[in-house]
């Protein structure tokens, strides 16, 4: 099998993109050439007074019908070509395009008048082509041999030694006027253009794909370095939770009165200095996900039913509901149970954030409902509460790493601001989307609330559909 991509290219998915891409795009112009050279027969019979005899009309017709057949079987067949170097393959494929094309090309120009036929200049358009795709050696050689059979089929019509088919009614005088020192001429005029087309075109396009090379052992080195600053950052922010979760358990002691009793006030004072502890290593986690999030590659997919994992947050999370007097209502208001393929810690992840965000800045009797539902091909899980609600100019702006709104209490309600980025991020890596509203579908004029919609699509597979659920926890 003949060599045709550079080393690199082995494993470049976009490179293999571009090539079907352009192998398509030339079965695309190739039914536009078919039209034009029926259109040339047609207009050049009956407008422009050219008379073809019957074995030009013959050959112009047979080869307009065999470019047509070709091209619709590369069409039809393209697409069970791969890009296994080694293999016959997508640039295997743009190689035998070119030769059917050149052989066409050739015997088209043989039929319109060889040295004398207005087609010839679509040599030079086939080696542009043939010079953006194909390695260089192997474009020098194709041309060296188009020219060299071009020159003989010159040479031998000049010499009488073939059949010579002329267009009658083109040219001024007749063709055969002209010496052997023009042909020589024109000949070597031929050569050099389609030598200089080759040079300059391959020469483009080996510096374009070096190029692209380069960028992409930058974008590895980028992404190498990426890997390593994630590492950094975990080692670094993990060892600043060690020194925050010991003065938390010696807060601890206090609280739980080792140490003896304390009065009210000093009580009072260790409970915010616990509380800001606890935010703290909030805070850390919140980074610790994310640098987990950046260095993940979602290799742990499977089928998931969620209501599983809604049910296990809703009972993750009813201890702090009920420390702070609020509802949380579960409703599965689908018809049939679809499934999600998913990495269930990061999917749970995203979706426990957002349950914790609902009880975190809602009021004291207030509720969280999350609702879950489909939507054409894909499962929505709607979280809401009637808490203090978002501005409605910054909606979008909470997705933001480090951007918290700006009705939200500083001293009292203390967050990282990185909770709904790590949400987006785990959810687009899903294929998936999260959309929010304020005020929420339960919200009222004092409580505005906000509705969180998760989206992400579901399997065509569906499970039997199981009694529909509606769990009440009250708190």
């Amino acid at each position: 099998m003949i060599t045709l991509v550079p080393a690199w290219a082995h494993h470049y998915d976009e490179f293999w993109a571009a090539i079907r891409r352009r192998n398509l795009w030339f079965i695309k112009l190739r039914y536009f050439a078919v039209i034009s050279l029926l259109a040339f027969l047609l207009i050049g019979q009956y407008l422009l007074d050219f008379q073809f005899s019957e074995t030009q009309l013959t050959a112009i017709l047979i080869i307009d019908f065999s470019i047509l057949l070709y091209n619709l079987i590369i069409h039809r067949t393209r697409k069970y070509i791969g890009i296994t170097p080694g293999q016959f393959n997508a640039m295997h494929l743009s190689l035998a395009q070119m030769f059917l094309d050149l052989a066409s090309l050739i015997i088209l120009v043989y039929f319109t008048g060889t040295i004398y036929s207005p087609l010839y200049m679509f040599f030079i358009f086939q080696f542009v082509i043939g010079s953006l795709i194909l390695l260089g050696y192997l474009v020098y050689t194709v041309a060296v041999i188009l020219i060299l059979l071009y020159s003989a089929l010159v040479i031998l019509q000049h010499y009488s030694l073939i059949e010579s088919h002329y267009i009658s009614g083109l040219y001024i005088t007749h063709p055969e006027t002209h010496n052997l020192t023009y042909v020589i001429l024109y000949l070597i005029v031929f050569s050099a253009m389609m030598l200089v087309t080759v040079y300059l075109t391959n020469t483009i396009a080996r510096r374009l794909y070096k190029r692209e090379q380069q960028l992409r052992e930058t974008l590895n080195q980028l992404n190498e370095a990426e890997m390593q600053k994630q590492k950094y950052i975990m080692g670094v922010v993990h060892e600043i939770k060690t020194p925050i979760a010991a003065v938390q358990s010696f807060l601890d002691l206090i609280l739980q009165n080792f140490l003896g009793p304390v009065s009210e006030q000093v009580e009072d004072k260790v409970k915010k200095a616990r509380r800001r502890t606890e935010e703290s290593i909030e805070m850390i986690n919140d980074i610790l996900r994310i640098s987990k999030l950046k260095m993940l590659n979602l290799t742990d997919m499977e089928e998931l039913d969620i209501t599983e994992s809604i049910q296990s947050i809703i009972d993750k999370v009813s201890e702090n509901a009920l420390s702070r007097k609020i509802s949380i209502k579960y409703n599965d208001n689908r018809e049939t149970n679809n499934l999600i393929k998913a990495d269930k810690v990061l999917i749970e992840l995203a979706i426990s954030n957002i349950v914790n965000n609902a009880i975190k800045y809602n009021t004291e009797n207030g509720i969280v409902e999350i609702s879950l539902y489909n939507k054409d091909k894909e499962l929505v899980i709607e979280i809401s509460d009637n808490g203090i609600g978002i501005p409605k100019n910054e909606q979008q702006s909470v997705f933001l790493q480090f951007y918290r709104a700006s009705n939200i209490k500083r001293g009292k309600l203390e967050g990282s601001g990185l909770g709904l980025s790590l949400v987006k991020e785990i959810l687009e890596r899903h294929k998936g989307r999260v959309e929010v509203d304020s005020p929420s579908i339960i919200g009222t004029a004092d409580r505005p609330g906000t509705s969180f919609r998760i989206i992400l699509p579901s399997t065509e597979k569906r499970a039997r559909r199981r009694r529909k659920i509606k769990i009440i926890s009250e708190i």
